[in-house]
């Protein structure tokens, strides 16, 4: 028995190792804070992009214990399995039935028990998603993280998500989540609070409101209403503003603000001018820009509470 057993391991390790099949189901839930996602399946490859706590993920392969993953804009990428909670088809219809919260403060903790003074048994950022179990307690949530976790979360920290994902987007709570970040250390494939890259930036941001963007700045500058950007007149806040490289490829995404004023992740959080008598100005130019707001449900700018990974 013992090395039938043996065998039959040994045999769904080497189908893992295919890339073809995952071991417990097709679906995974990313279980902490920000995983980090990367180009191959090992830990010294680049990290493309990040993933945080509660976004639903489709197992699409499996090799040297590492997972093929597609996001919910269709990005693929690798994560180690201590990143993502694997659950079956059920289990995750479960979970999109579940009461949820969403983590709406910027930073803070789940603690273990339900006082600030306890001792945090996860760190957390604006986005991230938790089951409620139902119970409340002295001010806090007592919430299911995606591994099975049970801890507390401050109940001003937190939203109930059906509520939060059927809000309107509000370009003026955009605006002051982006200065929230002011300072934040720009970090290449990062995607949280934490750190990010210009278009990690631009689609966390407009996460907070509901909404999922392509990953990609070079993504990004082909969804939404095509602005006239020469005249700042036409521009309003919370338009994407594009830049590129000296070969005319798109490599940075910024997003406005107001009298020419724009915010972006460029070595840190930091506003800029597109006006040349400003004291801001950034002399790189714009070569595009993309209104948002008034394409919602268009390609590549979905809801979250249409998409059907999450409810």
């Amino acid at each position: 028995m013992k090395r039938l057993l043996t065998t039959t391991t040994l045999f769904v390790s080497a189908l893992c190792a295919l890339g073809n099949v995952a071991p417990h189901g097709t679906w995974g839930i990313v279980s902490l804070c920000c995983a980090h996602l990367r180009a191959e399946a090992r830990h010294g490859s680049e990290m493309v992009t990040q993933a945080i706590m509660g976004t639903p993920v489709k197992v699409i392969g499996a090799e040297n214990e590492w997972y093929n993953i597609e996001t919910p804009e269709g990005y693929k990428a690798w994560i180690h399995p201590q990143s993502l909670s694997i659950k079956s088809s059920e289990e995750m219809e479960l979970w999109r039935g579940s009461t949820r919260y969403i983590y709406t403060a910027m930073q803070g903790y789940i603690y273990e028990k339900a006082q600030r003074k306890s001792m945090p048994i996860s760190d957390m950022v604006m986005g991230c998603i938790v089951e409620a179990t139902g119970k409340n307690l002295r001010g806090f949530i007592e919430v299911k993280m995606p591994d099975g976790r049970i801890g507390y979360v401050h109940n001003k920290e937190v939203q109930q998500l059906d509520k939060w994902a059927n809000q309107q987007p509000d370009m003026a709570r955009l605006e002051h989540e982006a200065r929230m970040m002011m300072g934040t250390t720009y970090l290449w494939g990062g995607m949280s609070v934490k750190g990010a890259d210009c278009s990690g930036y631009s689609k966390l941001l407009y996460f907070s409101q509901g909404i999922i963007l392509l990953r990609d700045a070079s993504q990004q500058a082909t969804t939404g209403e095509k602005i006239d950007y020469t005249n700042v007149c036409n521009l309003r806040r919370g338009d994407l503003l594009f830049f590129a490289n000296d070969k005319g490829r798109i490599n940075h995404v910024a997003i406005y603000i107001d009298k020419g004023m724009y915010i972006h992740s460029s070595g840190r959080v930091k506003v800029n001018s597109m006006l040349p008598d400003n004291a801001l100005y950034n002399p790189q130019a714009v070569v595009a820009a993309q209104r948002i707001i008034t394409a919602i449900d268009t390609d590549g700018i979905v809801p979250v509470r249409h998409h059907k990974w999450y409810f």
